[in-house]
């Protein structure tokens, strides 16, 4: 067999290197996947605020199309560092920082989390030039008729994959408002299960995210266990 000469070792070896990360970290998307953001929101009165908010996606197969669905309440097993008590309302919130699972809440991910239906939206993706999209509908005529839709698309899904989630509300008697969600994905780790990158919305929200591969999606339990109170008082149910 014929022997490479040796000046090319080095081209070879940096070249099997940079091969190397991109065959171990593809990506495949259809199963479940925690998403957790970090941001801060411009046009709030406190700019510089820490802001957090998850969801959990599925992408499942459907014949020739993609099934992608949200849903926007994710509940754990253990909630703490989550959510705390206003002291003036007495309402659970997000912490005004921004949250990362613990480690018995990653295993709690990898296990499969709990999610509330309420807010969940589904959308069909079809095959598109560079990855994936949903249809958009035909806004039906009249001066004052106001429509509103979504359109969600995924580019690169086996690469860096990029998420928009589209949404506008218009008339033909208006200029319309639209709105944009962007997540794109600019490191693969831990061999395709997590992605990492840029959050921008509207650009007036921006931060970032991590998009972990969890187990299948469960139903929240009927009954929630009482949350201690931060006032020493009677307990209250944990946040939904």
């Amino acid at each position: 067999m014929a022997q490479l000469p040796r000046r090319l070792a080095p081209h070879l070896a940096a070249l099997a290197a940079a091969l190397a990360p991109a065959a171990a970290g593809a990506v495949e998307l259809v199963g479940t996947w925690h998403v957790l953001v970090h941001y801060r929101d411009a046009k709030t009165a406190n700019p510089d605020a820490e802001r957090w908010e998850d969801r959990l996606w599925i992408f499942e197969a459907a014949g020739e199309r993609l099934r992608w669905t949200e849903y926007p309440i994710v509940v754990f097993d253990d909630e703490t560092g989550r959510f705390e008590r206003r002291e003036r309302t007495g309402q659970y919130a997000r912490v005004l920082h921004f949250w990362a699972p613990s480690e018995a809440q990653l295993a709690n991910i990898r296990s499969g989390l709990a999610v509330n239906d309420r807010g969940s939206q589904v959308k069909t993706l079809r095959r598109a030039e560079q990855g994936w999209s949903s249809a958009e509908r035909a806004s039906p005529g009249g001066v004052g008729v106001i429509t509103y839709q979504e359109t969600w698309s995924i580019e690169q899904p086996q690469d860096l994959p990029i998420f928009r989630q589209r949404d506008v509300l218009g008339s033909e008697s208006a200029e319309g408002l639209e709105g944009l969600t962007e997540l794109r994905t600019e490191e693969v780790r831990e061999g395709g299960d997590l992605l990492v990158g840029r959050f921008e919305r509207d650009g007036t929200r921006v931060g970032t995210f991590e998009m972990r591969r969890s187990g299948a999606r469960k139903e929240v339990p009927k009954t929630r266990p009482v949350a201690p109170s931060t006032s020493g008082g009677a307990g209250a149910p944990g946040p939904p």
